[in-house]
């Protein structure tokens, strides 16, 4: 029973973080083109970073990269409970072995992001990362599966 409360928390966890998620990239389309208010390396450099905060579970330098939106959305201690079972059961990180970069914009605002699609190859499996930026170059998504 126990177990099966905590499933169910975890994923209500989990469309809770994602609906915040969604709420800050808006009604954002996404398209293959990054805007030119991007740089690609930086996008990619600053992705794998991220990246490299999540391997070492250090989830509040993640948090730091934030935008203001999305570090009164989530805790160190909730970005844990979600990312610590892909790393308990994923094991250690090999190398990311596809990256592909992208951009959106708010129809809305017109404000544009940037991100990049990661695939991880980790001793037991793939962790897939999407992973976004305000023309600020703050994190605005952080997402795994």
């Amino acid at each position: 029973m126990r177990e099966k409360k905590r499933n169910v928390r975890t994923i209500i966890r989990s469309a809770l973080v994602l609906v915040v998620v969604f709420t800050l990239m808006g009604c954002s389309t996404p398209s293959t083109k990054l805007s030119d208010k991007f740089d690609e390396e930086t996008v990619k450099s600053e992705a794998m970073r991220s990246v490299e905060y999540f391997n070492d579970r250090d989830y509040a330098s993640i948090i730091e990269m934030g935008s203001e939106e999305l570090k009164a959305s989530i805790t160190e201690a909730q970005f844990a409970e979600q990312c610590d079972p892909y790393l308990d059961k994923d094991g250690a990180f090999k190398e990311i072995t596809k990256t592909v970069v992208m951009g959106s914009e708010d129809k809305t605002t017109g404000e544009t992001y940037g991100g990049v699609v990661m695939i991880g190859s980790y001793e037991n499996g793939k962790i897939q990362f999407t992973i976004g930026f305000d023309e600020e170059m703050k994190l605005v998504q952080f997402i795994i599966k």
